[in-house]
């Protein structure tokens, strides 16, 4: 089997288990049917068990500057929009847009189901809220090298409905070196439902990765 068809059943795989999770968070399974589908699901565990994927930051790049390789597998494997990972809605990036004002700004999709949940029919504001957190760190690559977020003030304007296709826009409002300022707000449709405003810090990733694998040594 080729990388190419390797990553599209994963893919698929993973569509699969998004689903499952949509639908044990929404339906209410007969107790027989529940019971075939916990036993389903642990031959189904049985079957993942494998060698440990690599990270995406231990690829042959500096975590702070990473290479292609290093890049599909975050996307790979981020909670928020990898593809590879079940629990991320995903969060699917658009060709970036230029503002009124001439400034860049970079776009992406995600249509959230009921495991989203938080008020009635709305997102969970903490889900919204790490939307916001993923773009608005990527968009640090308008500007410079990413750094690590330092503070994320989110305005929730009206309730973020489910099932309905989110767009979420953010660009760089100011740029002080180390300190990055990002903004960006989130439609459903036409409606304004929360924008977000957040401080980002460069650091020297190596000295990070190095204090956290000692810790995990520890």
């Amino acid at each position: 089997m080729s990388e190419t068809e390797r990553r599209c059943q994963a893919t698929a795989l993973a569509g699969e288990l998004r689903a499952a999770i949509a639908a044990l968070a929404h339906e209410d399974v007969p107790e027989d049917r529940l019971a075939e589908a916990c036993a389903l699901a642990e031959t189904l565990r049985g079957r993942l068990e494998g060698p440990r994927r690599s990270r995406w930051y231990d690829a042959d790049s500096p975590p702070g500057d990473p290479n292609d390789d290093a890049r599909r597998a975050y996307t790979d494997q981020s909670p928020i929009r990898g593809r590879l990972n079940p629990i991320a809605p995903p969060l699917v990036s658009l060709p970036p847009i230029v503002r009124e004002d001439g400034s860049p700004a970079l776009v992406a999709t995600a249509t959230l189901g009921p495991a989203y949940e938080g008020p009635p029919h709305g997102v969970h504001g903490g889900w919204v809220a790490a939307l916001f957190d993923d773009l608005l760190g990527q968009a640090q690559q308008l500007v410079r090298r990413a750094g690590v977020t330092a503070s994320l003030h989110v305005r929730y304007r009206a309730i973020t409905p489910l099932d309905e296709e989110l767009r979420l826009t953010a660009w760089i409002h100011e740029d002080r070196g180390r300190r990055l300022t990002a903004r960006a707000t989130c439609h459903a449709g036409e409606t304004l439902t929360a924008d977000a405003e957040a401080i980002f810090i460069a650091v020297d990733f190596e000295e990070i990765r190095g204090r956290m694998l000692d810790r995990k040594g520890s």
